[in-house]
């Protein structure tokens, strides 16, 4: 053995590196990960199957609970029949049921049927009913009525009748019953009980019955069965079944072998049905010779437990081999890998500036660290040069598109300055003069380009004016902003090229409309400025509004167009601000331009 052990270590100690490496790494990892995972699955396992155990226990009791509820209503319902006034009072009278004219005995119908319908109303899940002689006319009823010889069909009539004549409750099995000419007769059990007219023995007396319907029984047992190939079933001491989780399993069941029926109160035991091994359990019901049983296979337990098992077994396979392979990748990296790397650092180290590292190690792994932060170095140096050269790029940009101011502008609004000093000699040339200043001293700024929003409207109110003497005053121009925002800032000329689009498409593109709306909105919304300029022109198509960002924004007869204006604010406050259309074919159209809300000294901040 210990001649076997020294081979082992010999042929070990010549291994490469990279495989001592794999090996003493994923060996342990793997060994320990096995063990964990054993005493786990078994933890887990008995934990399953306790909280199988658990779930079944609780639908189980609860199961019994609605199903003790229901006979105790049942019970309280026959109660309240026995003591109602006007039955006893018809009871007492003791020729009740010999009564042989009709029109007595429908007013008999009509008085019991009140009766019994008003406590339908108030537990309408239950309902309520007397036996009495064939010979009465309503007897053949079966709603709120039932001929007597119904119950003397019953091969069980004659215990039925010593449980009555006793003073205590009986029980039917499954029957229909139910309004025939409204077609609603469904399978239902009924709870009975003798009614006597005053004293017992005294007067007449009759069975009264109170019936709730099988399926509502089947809804509690389906309910207490929690595997798919379990059963559950409630059972008569006769052995009539009355609801079943699964009939489908039941008859599978029967045919493989005998189930438990009616029977004591049991706790869970073991039962053998043709080759499969079960769990079930029973329990009988107070008030009623009825017996809930509940049957679990025991596949279901090795069923999710094997399903789990794969699972392990499968993701521990995984694992395994993640961590031979992460293994295998680091013994790898720390002897070929780390010297090749270090070494082609190196050389790229060689042909420029160095920067010394002070590190402690003096192997491979320092010698990256050393090569790293050089490498670092430098290409901090190239970002931060990048980043210098791609700002000035931008400024260089926004400043060539704040230039492209349209210069047919001017040169229109010249020109109509000086014929309106020749046909009119008038003081209108003063004001042409004074809002064509103030709409170049806001639009130039001096070269800068934060503006306070109120400069902004009141450079499309200049604009607005002077267009106006082009087209007889028929621009009519509405200007609305919130409290405080005409002091916030926003970059200059924003709002002018949509003014001047929706004059240019719409009065100016067809001179016999009469009129050009437009409607300015400024308000903050939440942490943004938004303008919504709202035209009454003709509006453009989705397809139209889809091109309007990929026509040339420089094209000089728009001005600065809307792709201009929207590269522009993009440019300052980024790609989550811009512009937006919103535009309906002979309706109109609205134009959003969102910027964030900021004071004049935080937007010259932000540009800087």
């Amino acid at each position: 053995m210990k001649k076997i052990w020294n081979q082992m270590k010999v042929k070990f100690r010549q291994l490469p590196m990279r495989i001592k490496l794999t090996v003493s790494f994923s060996g342990p990892m793997i060994l320990i990960f096995i063990l964990l995972l054993s005493v786990s699955y078994r933890i887990i396992e008995s934990g399953y199957e306790e909280q199988i155990m658990y779930s079944a226990d609780q639908s189980f009791e609860q199961a019994v609970n609605f199903l003790q509820n229901h006979l105790q209503n049942m019970n309280y319902i026959l109660e309240l029949v026995g003591s109602d006034r006007n039955l006893q009072d018809m009871l007492r009278e003791g020729d009740y049921w010999g009564r042989q004219e009709t029109g007595d005995q429908w007013r008999d119908y009509w008085r019991i049927n009140d009766i019994m319908t008003s406590l339908e109303l108030s537990n309408k899940m239950y309902q309520c009913g007397i036996y009495v002689p064939d010979e009465l006319v309503y007897a053949w009823n079966r709603y709120h009525f039932f001929p007597e010889s119904d119950l003397e069909k019953k091969d069980y009539y004659s215990d039925l009748c010593d449980r009555l004549d006793k003073g205590l409750i009986g029980f039917t099995g499954l029957e229909r019953s139910g309004l025939e000419i409204v077609g609603v007769k469904k399978q239902r059990v009924a709870m009975l009980k003798k009614v006597y007219g005053d004293e017992v023995g005294d007067g007449s007396a009759c069975v009264a019955r109170v019936s709730v319907g099988a399926d509502e029984l089947e809804r509690i047992v389906v309910n207490s069965d929690i595997t798919q190939k379990g059963l559950s079933y409630l059972i008569d001491e006769r052995g009539e079944i009355l609801a079943a989780s699964s009939r489908e399993n039941m008859e599978a069941l029967s045919e493989s072998g005998n189930l438990p029926g009616y029977g004591r109160n049991a706790s869970w035991q073991e039962l053998r049905i043709g080759n499969s091994s079960y769990l079930f359990r029973q329990q009988n019901l107070e008030q009623a010779e009825w017996t809930l049983v509940s049957i679990i296979p025991r596949q279901a337990f090795y069923r999710q437990t094997y399903l789990m098992g794969m699972t392990l077994i499968f993701f521990s396979i995984l694992i395994v081999l993640s961590i031979f392979l992460i293994s295998w990748v680091l013994g790898k990296y720390y002897t070929k890998r780390l010297v090749a790397l270090n070494t082609r650092m190196k050389q790229v180290q060689d042909g420029q500036l160095s920067l010394d590292m002070e590190v402690e190690e003096s192997d491979e792994i320092g010698e990256l660290f050393r090569s790293f932060g050089y490498m670092t170095k430098e290409l901090r140096k190239l970002m931060l040069e990048q980043y210098r050269l791609g700002k000035n790029v931008k400024t260089a940009e926004l400043r060539a598109l704040q230039a492209q101011i349209n210069p047919h502008f001017l040169y229109n609004t010249l020109d109509l300055i000086n014929w309106e000093a020749m046909d009119y000699n008038a003081p209108e040339i003063m004001e042409i003069a004074r809002n064509l200043a103030q709409f170049y001293r806001i639009s130039l700024n001096k070269g800068r380009q934060i503006v306070r929003v109120e400069e902004e409207l009141n450079h499309v109110r200049a604009y607005v004016k002077i267009e106006n003497y082009h087209f007889d005053n028929a621009i009519h121009l509405q200007i609305d902003a919130d409290e405080g925002v005409e002091e916030l800032a926003c970059i200059n000329i924003i709002l002018q090229p949509f003014v001047e689009n929706a004059i240019m498409y719409s009065i100016a593109k067809a001179p016999d409309r009469e009129t050009c709306r437009i409607h300015i909105r400024a308000a903050c919304e939440g942490q943004d400025l938004v303008f919504r300029i709202t035209d009454n022109g003709f509006g453009m198509s989705r397809e139209q509004i889809e091109r309007i960002f990929e026509e040339n924004s420089y094209d000089v007869s728009h001005g600065y167009g809307a792709k201009n204006v929207n590269f522009r604010i993009k440019l300052c406050y980024g790609e989550e601000y811009g512009v937006f259309y919103e535009s309906e074919i002979g309706k109109g159209t609205t134009v959003t331009v969102r910027i964030p809300a900021m004071t004049p000294e935080e937007a010259e901040r932000k540009l800087q």
